[in-house]
């Protein structure tokens, strides 16, 4: 019972974060990038503070670590993700935005000296070929916006190097993305000044879906499915991500979707599949 209440956790954070990429590029249409990208975690942040005063969880940090978690997984990412989606589909950035464990793999590799073999080879040679036929003109989207989502993603996956350090000297998955959305908020404030701002009522709801549900809740039931099931397991659920990505922006933006797309971004999955397993 308790296994399939866990799967049911990831499955359900899986299509929240799925349908952030429409839900997204909608809320920009009103909205400035990167005023969007404060304003939703400025409001999780808020819920993760007080998240960590209840859990008791608000302690001494390593703060320059912090910091610049914040930067890599939560302000340039974001940024770049947001600037991306005004110009690529939304389920393009699905697909882009799932290759990230592949440059894990490969960061772990230089940083942290995990080994590497046939598998994870072919796996990472399986994905860039994904990534090429997606990012490429022909590929559809728009190459600048893919290549922004692109850098998101690998930004993403160096943040993720350094969570996977703060974990092995004990901090708590939940004080990792708190803190890491909290300092990530602060370095977004100065960064609204260079762009033109924009700002509309209507995109309000979009904000607030993306804070509660896609950051806040979404990662609430992915750490707890992570304290209950093997992460092996867990990670098959992450592939889950780029379909409900497609059907979401099918139906919330009506984009039209390449066949030929498609299968470079589920060979792109396969890739990481292969990478992630070996």
């Amino acid at each position: 019972m308790e296994k399939n209440r866990m799967a049911t956790y990831a499955i359900i954070a899986a299509a929240l974060w799925g349908m952030s990429f429409p839900i997204t590029k909608i809320g920009l249409q009103n909205v400035s990038p990167v005023l969007f990208a404060f304003l939703r975690y400025a409001i999780a942040s808020l819920l993760f503070i007080f998240l960590l005063f209840f859990t008791k969880n608000f302690y001494s940090i390593d703060t320059k670590k912090f910091v610049f978690l914040g930067i890599v997984s939560v302000t340039l990412p974001t940024v770049l993700q947001n600037i991306g989606l005004k110009y690529t589909t939304a389920y393009i950035t699905g697909f882009l935005q799932s290759t990230g464990p592949i440059y894990t793999v490969i960061l772990a590799y230089i940083f942290l000296s995990e080994k590497i073999n046939i598998y994870k080879i072919l796996g990472i040679f399986l994905a860039f070929v994904g990534v090429y036929l997606m990012v490429r003109p022909e590929g559809g989207g728009n190459l600048f916006g893919n290549l922004l989502v692109l850098s998101s993603a690998i930004s993403y996956s160096i943040g993720g190097i350094i969570a996977k350090d703060l974990l092995n000297k004990g901090y708590k998955p939940l004080q990792i993305i708190a803190f890491s959305s909290i300092f990530g908020t602060i370095f977004l404030i100065p960064m609204i000044f260079f762009e033109k701002i924009s700002f509309e009522y209507a995109s309000i709801k979009y904000i607030l879906f993306l804070a509660i549900f896609t950051t806040f809740i979404a990662y609430l039931l992915w750490y707890s499915a992570m304290e209950k099931m093997e992460v092996s397991k867990l990670s098959f659920f992450t592939y889950l991500i780029p379909l409900f990505s497609l059907i979401s922006s099918h139906f919330l933006l009506q984009e039209e979707i390449k066949i030929a797309t498609i299968l470079a971004g589920f060979i792109a999955v396969l890739g990481v599949a292969i990478a992630q397993k070996a």
